[in-house]
């Protein structure tokens, strides 16, 4: 009987998870915080998928950090690109999970 109710405890959750959604956070998508291991795994999977949208995220990340590795010596015009530069990081981010809530539907 016991192992009965355990098997059937393990499908009901196997279920469950199958068709759960999985989140990912406003705070991940700005950048305030590295994604946990369940986040990170639905990103690759999406980067996978869509790997333009992922290059390009990444291109954008390397910009921003040659940018930030440059002098400050261009009257703030720097200073702008690299919050432009964010504001495409995120659009991008925004993008591609917008996919993944899409897709899960």
């Amino acid at each position: 009987m016991k192992k009965t109710v355990f098997i059937a405890a393990i499908l009901m959750v196997t279920a469950f998870a199958s068709h759960a959604q999985i989140r990912i956070s406003a705070d991940v998508i700005f950048g305030r915080r590295a994604p946990n291991p369940t986040e990170m795994n639905a990103m690759r999977a999406e980067e996978m998928k869509y790997p333009n949208v992922a290059r390009a995220m990444h291109n954008v990340e390397e910009a921003i950090n040659l940018l930030h590795s440059a002098p400050s010596i261009f009257g703030g015009h720097k200073g702008d690109a690299e919050a432009s530069l964010r504001k495409s990081l995120i659009s991008l981010r925004k993008a591609l999970y917008y996919r993944l809530y899409q897709d899960r539907r």
